[in-house]
């Protein structure tokens, strides 16, 4: 019932508030991942302004839909400042559900940002119903997190998502997918994500390091280091193994592995300059560790 749906929204959102950096809780109860209660923070920031009135016609996954305007003319829209998994991507098709559920059988009020469209012409629009950014629910719940593009809505967006990540909800709960929790003692440690000159003349200088600060060695075989965006995606080669108190460097740009550094051999830069978060995940999807870091601009 959509009343309800929305009741349980507001409370949750209301129930948490933005925390500063993404350190998880050293205390928590696991989290569900099913359905569309989304605890977090405040998700209705002022006044939805005047904009287009929409129905949803098809929702393609957690971020982006299909939506008709009054004048019956059918419009793709991609939710503004979010990213959310993709369908084949552990938590993704809990995404699409939640968004499913809040947009099914209801008007939504579609508001522009800063830029109209993306490069697949795509609107770029957040998305209101009865005066709830739905952008920001699904982040507060878990089902997405905040592309910092500097839109009007962006230091919300990220602090929501610290705050999801930071009480394991949805994508970032120890149990997601029904998977086995990480091992204790990985972690993102530190960062460069702007070496000196143009960033595609050094791209070994852009890098992740992370360390096994555990008590045993790690076997990180298809393990996987994202970043906020649904492009990048590494995955560290079959047979890898972090020794307790090691540390690996995965490199942006092209070389030969070895035990201290690794080569995404992306074709482009990976980590934005105005700014990202490195995400590492076991091979299933569960979070193991996240760093953010706001940028340059």
């Amino acid at each position: 019932m959509r009343t309800s749906r929305y009741l349980v929204l507001a409370l949750a959102l209301a129930s948490c508030s933005p925390s500063p950096g993404f350190p998880p809780a050293p205390d928590y109860a696991p989290a569900s991942t099913a359905g569309p209660t989304v605890p977090g923070a405040e998700a209705t920031v002022g006044v939805s302004p005047p904009a287009d009135e929409a129905v949803v016609v098809r929702v393609f996954d957690g971020d982006s839909l299909i939506a008709e305007l009054d004048d019956g003319s059918e419009v793709e829209v991609r939710l503004l400042g979010i990213n959310a998994p993709e369908g084949s991507e552990c938590h993704g098709d809990a995404a699409r559900d939640t968004l499913e559920q809040l947009v099914d059988s209801t008007t939504v009020t579609l508001v522009a940002g800063s830029e109209d469209s993306d490069q697949y012409n795509r609107l770029l629009r957040y998305l209101y119903i009865d005066g709830l950014n739905v952008n920001l629910a699904l982040i507060a719940n878990g089902d997405a997190i905040a592309l910092q593009s500097d839109h009007g809505m962006d230091k919300e967006f990220v602090a929501m998502t610290a705050s999801a990540a930071a009480a394991r909800l949805g994508m970032w709960a120890p149990d997601v997918c029904g998977a086995e929790p990480a091992p204790p003692g990985v972690a993102i440690v530190d960062y460069v994500y702007d070496p000196r000159g143009r960033d595609a003349d050094d791209p070994n200088g852009e890098w992740i390091a992370i360390a096994n600060e555990g008590s045993d060695p790690i076997d990180m075989s298809a393990w996987i280091l994202r970043d906020e965006s649904t492009q990048h995606r590494f995955r560290f080669p079959d047979g890898f193994i972090l020794d307790n108190n090691d540390e690996v460097l995965v490199r942006s740009g092209c070389g030969r592995d070895s035990a201290t550094d690794l080569y995404w051999c992306a074709d482009d830069p990976v980590w934005s300059n105005g700014g990202d978060t490195a995400i590492l995940q076991l091979s299933s999807g569960v979070v193991v560790s996240w760093k953010t870091y706001p940028g340059d601009f």
